[in-house]
């Protein structure tokens, strides 16, 4: 009898500390939202919610690639910390728009990473094209970003031949 006690009381303290799995959607779209969030927070400036949604590592990093150049920044400091002076100096929100499509996703339980495509439309109704990557980590049960890539392309440029090199 007193086996049995002592096997059901371990049995039951088992059981009880296991975690159960979060069905792959539920984290796909927890990780969606973290992506939109981020950058809806961006357009409107709103400094505190953006930096919400990042990690505040010295191992940040960030990497934008467009006609205008190419910008890596590593360090919370140096990529997040900077963005607050930049939003008091520029307060005035984006006004543009953005479609994020082609959704890839990886993700065991504290990382991530995603691909998609982002399109931005002006309110004169240009467009621009990004192909982002993000690598997200679970801090305190919630989703923060790690790194970001964003590279810019033609709209036209359905497909690029990088293996072949003049």
């Amino acid at each position: 009898m007193k086996y049995t006690i002592i096997s059901l009381c371990l049995f039951l303290c088992i059981s009880c500390k296991q975690k159960y799995a979060i069905p792959k959607e539920v984290v796909e779209q927890a990780i969606k939202e973290v992506v939109e969030g981020e950058t809806l927070a961006y357009m409107a400036k709103d400094y505190e919610k953006w930096a919400s949604y990042w990690d505040h590592g010295t191992d940040v990093l960030r990497l934008d690639v467009s006609n205008e150049g190419f910008s890596q920044t590593r360090g919370w400091t140096k990529s997040g910390g900077h963005l607050e002076t930049f939003f008091i100096e520029h307060p005035e929100p984006i006004t543009s728009t953005f479609v994020n499509s082609n959704y890839l996703i990886f993700h065991d339980v504290n990382l991530a990473w995603v691909a998609f495509d982002q399109t931005w439309t002006t309110s004169a109704g240009e467009n621009s094209v990004a192909k982002a990557t993000i690598t997200l980590i679970k801090n305190e049960d919630s989703w923060k970003m790690k790194s970001y890539t964003a590279i810019q392309y033609e709209a036209s440029a359905t497909e690029i031949n990088t293996l072949s090199r003049e």
